[in-house]
């Protein structure tokens, strides 16, 4: 799309009041200043473009609820969009993002946001305050553990971590006890918190290609996330119990080593 074309379509909107604009898929490398007069946009559509960043005039679109961003060439979140106080939905799929800023913690009514196939390696724990998010998509990252203080997210209902690198996760995202849908196949996960039965809501879990203890059976039940859990759980107690049994064996046998040397020590000074 030439300039021409771009500033006639938010010419139109300007005058049409459009709340909805929808600029996919258009090579944009860069935003013309008249977009930011639209002050009266709620949806901004700016996926499959080429932009590597944003102005900071974008936060006079302060009504925004949906920003696309997908399918750019972002490296880093512009701060600007943590000056949209209405967010709602945010996309920023396939990107090159690496981090996210701790000032995305603003974006206080964000309810879904979409993060797949980035660089991701680390979360801001400041994420944490986004206590109105639904839907977090983290597939396609590098992401080598979660923020302790996720269990914070009481509102997450759909968890998604397909692809990552985690060995462990933590103890706390059993408090997301309204958690529906939990995604955590292909990492290098070996065990499930002991906890793990509190996410009483849980319909969907997928644990595929992960080095867990468990029978092909169970990376099957998808849809009975309590079966798998249980099975778990149980391997886990199984393998406490008969390491504490072990260690009383070995406190018995040392028991008994002692014993006999107190003994064999007492006949020898009674022969001398």
């Amino acid at each position: 799309m030439n300039n021409q074309s771009l500033l006639s379509i938010i010419k139109q909107a300007e005058q049409n009041k459009t709340r909805i604009l929808h600029l996919f898929n258009q090579n944009l490398m860069a935003l013309p200043l008249e977009l930011f007069q639209l002050s009266h946009l709620e949806e901004l559509g700016l996926s499959g473009n080429q932009l590597t960043t944003l102005p900071p005039e974008l936060a006079k679109l302060s009504r925004l609820k949906v920003l696309y961003l997908s399918h750019n060439q972002l490296t880093e979140l512009p701060l600007v969009v943590c000056q949209l106080p209405h967010l709602k939905f945010l996309y920023l799929s396939h990107n090159q993002l690496t981090t996210l800023p701790t000032k995305i913690a603003r974006l206080s009514q964000l309810e879904s946001l979409y993060l797949n196939d980035n660089k991701l390696a680390i979360l801001p724990t400041s994420l944490s305050k986004l206590t109105q998010l639904r839907i977090l998509i983290l597939n396609n990252n590098q992401l080598t553990t979660l923020p302790y203080l996720i269990g914070k997210l009481v509102q997450l209902e759909s968890l998604y971590l397909n692809n990552n690198q985690l060995t462990a996760l933590p103890l706390t995202i059993c408090n997301l006890s309204g958690l529906k849908r939990l995604f955590l196949s292909d990492n290098q996960l070996t065990t499930l918190p002991l906890q793990f039965y509190q996410l009483s809501h849980l319909e969907k879990l997928t644990l595929f290609e992960n080095p867990l203890p468990l029978e092909m059976e169970f990376f099957k039940w998808v849809d009975e996330p309590k079966k798998t859990i249980n099975y778990l759980t149980e391997q886990r107690l199984k393998q406490a119990f008969d390491k504490e049994q072990k260690y009383i064996s070995i406190l018995d046998m040392i028991g008994w080593l002692l014993m006999i040397i107190a003994i064999f020590t007492g006949f020898i000074w009674l022969k001398t």
